[in-house]
């Protein structure tokens, strides 16, 4: 029989499907559809509305959200070297005064 006082379980286990996506596929069925929707005869359902919305809002959002968080980390660099050069120089003129 085996002691172990240390066991160690199995890694975790998970189980990926994979999808195939086809960004033109999708951006011609979406075209199709807005194009479908200036025809009279089309029936508004609330399920395109909201895709139709989020594609929309989410345009604006993930434009200025990726640049604003590219620059908010560069600006806080950028104030950081600022305040420890101000330190370093009071340091330096007081040291010399």
């Amino acid at each position: 029989m085996k002691v172990t006082f240390m066991k160690r379980g199995k890694p975790k286990q998970f189980n990926l499907k994979t999808r195939f996506y086809d960004p033109e596929k999708e951006e011609r069925d979406l075209r199709k559809r807005r194009y479908e929707r200036k025809d009279e005869s089309y029936e508004y359902s609330s399920e395109d509305m909201r895709n139709e919305m989020a594609y929309r809002w989410g345009l604006n959002r993930e434009s200025n959200s990726s640049f604003n968080k590219r620059y908010t980390s560069l600006n806080r660099i950028l104030l950081t070297a600022l305040i420890l050069a101000v330190i370093i120089g009071i340091l330096v003129y007081v040291r010399t005064a």
